[in-house]
């Protein structure tokens, strides 16, 4: 689709270029745009030009040598030094929300050493600020106080026709939302995460519209970010498009890839990272042991690592049989938004998910990967070892908002002791058909729609506003 919705036959003169900043901040804004037909469906209309903003030298040469397209460019955007207003309104956020997974962070902390009294007056802050007509206060003050003279000097001299913010909860594509207001920009946001609305905070300032993966977080939108319905946008989840358009590498090359015999049934077990260390490690050997005794007969375990996060490889080297993934490119080694993955990672993801007979975890995204290819997922609800910290037990972590809406469906398999994970692996593996309805529901909640179009609705929604 061409700007303006105007389609551009051949022959045609081409119209005024149409500059669109991006944010690329975060690895899953990458993700989500960079890499899906997001960026590619914008890139149609040859008058269309795409200017990624990124937040460091490093990672701008990163992405010239990954993403590359003549239309595509890469520019470094530094925030000014925060002042005592930017400070204030930043550390605001988090007390003008009240969900289950934010009072559930509260109390982890409380239980893992913090105050009494710094746990009960962040509470009743908390009671008495998270209110709609508080946080339009903040806005509204957060608009005219603050600045940032370093982004308004950049869009001004750019003078970008639209910026598209893809995580509004970080300070700096704030700052680029606010002088675009300011400017009269055209800025459009995306929630590109099923958890964010209701685990990180307060959208500080609120763009003229908004794209959003499905109706669960339309809905966490209207009541926590205090966006008008009207001006919300379903569009399904870009990433999972690649799931639908293209086709898992063969079974028997896949499972050689890793050293895997092809006529044995693969348990994928995705540890949650370095915070659950002392958990994933008890999990992983447990699994292990089963399979080496026959009690999960025929079958291979493959371990899949999180791509945001650093891997103790002495764990590994303590178990020479393991038979792991290690996906990503890490910037760093703190957890968090600093890795990318880039087309290999994205394909070995999607054949593990092909094959995989069961999916074993805890609280985690690959449970809505999983259930888009129809596999068993089990959810692990007990702890092997004694863990000291509450916060390092990944089983805390189930009365988050966003995770209890994907267990009301009925398809992620919760097991509370190790004799009903042994007999769920067991049952999947003869029944793998068992609970299929239940991941029907997820995948529907989750994706609005799964059709490998979700980039392309995107980009329509995107280019209607130029």
């Amino acid at each position: 689709m061409a700007a303006h919705g105007r389609r551009v036959r051949c022959g045609e003169r081409h119209g005024e270029m149409k500059t669109i900043f991006i944010t690329i901040f975060q690895a899953v804004e990458a993700k989500n745009i960079l890499r899906t037909s997001v960026a590619t469906a914008l890139l149609r209309d040859p008058d269309v030009a795409l200017v990624c903003l990124v937040p460091s030298e490093d990672r701008k040469a990163y992405y010239e040598r990954e993403i590359v397209h003549p239309r595509i460019s890469y520019e470094v955007l530094s925030p000014e030094p925060r002042g005592l207003a930017e400070r204030f309104f930043s550390m605001l956020k988090f007390h003008l929300i009240r969900t289950a997974t934010m009072d559930l962070k509260r109390t982890l902390r409380r239980a893992d050493g913090g105050s009494a009294l710094g746990y009960a007056m962040n509470l009743a802050a908390n009671r008495l600020l998270a209110r709609p007509f508080v946080r339009g206060i903040a806005r509204s003050l957060d608009a005219h106080v603050v600045t940032d003279r370093n982004v308004e000097r950049v869009l001004r001299d750019r003078k970008p026709s639209l910026i598209f913010l893809a995580h509004l909860f970080d300070d700096l594509e704030i700052s680029i939302l606010r002088e675009a207001k300011r400017l009269g920009i055209p800025t459009i946001g995306f929630i590109n995460s099923w958890d964010k609305v209701t685990a990180r905070c307060m959208i500080r300032l609120l763009p003229d519209r908004l794209l959003v993966f499905n109706a669960l977080v339309r809905d966490e939108a209207v009541a926590h970010a205090d966006m008008p319905e009207e001006r919300i946008t379903l569009v399904g989840i870009p990433q999972y498009d690649y799931y639908r358009t293209t086709v898992p590498r063969a079974r028997a090359a896949f499972a050689a890839a890793f050293g895997i015999a092809p006529e044995r049934r693969i348990i994928v077990f995705a540890p949650n990272g370095r915070y659950s260390a002392r958990a994933d490690g008890a999990m992983i050997d447990l699994l292990h042991g089963w399979i080496e005794e026959g009690a999960i007969p025929n079958a291979a375990l493959l371990v899949r690592f999180q791509p945001n996060d650093a891997v103790d490889r002495r764990e590994i080297e303590r178990r020479p049989w393991l038979i792991y993934d290690i996906p990503g490119k890490r910037f760093g080694s703190e957890r968090g938004g600093d890795w990318d993955m880039d087309e290999r990672d994205l394909a070995r993801l999607r054949d593990t998910l092909a094959h995989a007979a069961v999916v074993v975890c805890y609280t985690s995204s690959l449970s809505v990967d999983a259930a888009v290819f129809d596999r068993p997922v089990i959810n692990v609800n007990f702890d092997l070892v004694r863990i000291p910290k509450r916060s390092e037990s990944p089983i805390q972590y189930y009365g988050m908002t966003h995770y209890q809406n994907a267990l009301a469906t009925g398809g992620i398999r919760v097991v509370s002791d190790r004799d009903s994970l042994l007999a769920w692996i067991n049952r999947y593996l003869e029944h793998p058909e068992c609970d299929a309805a239940g991941r029907e529901r997820l995948v529907r909640k989750q994706c609005h729609v799964c059709d490998g179009r979700a980039g392309e609705r995107m980009a329509a929604r995107i280019l209607e506003t130029l």
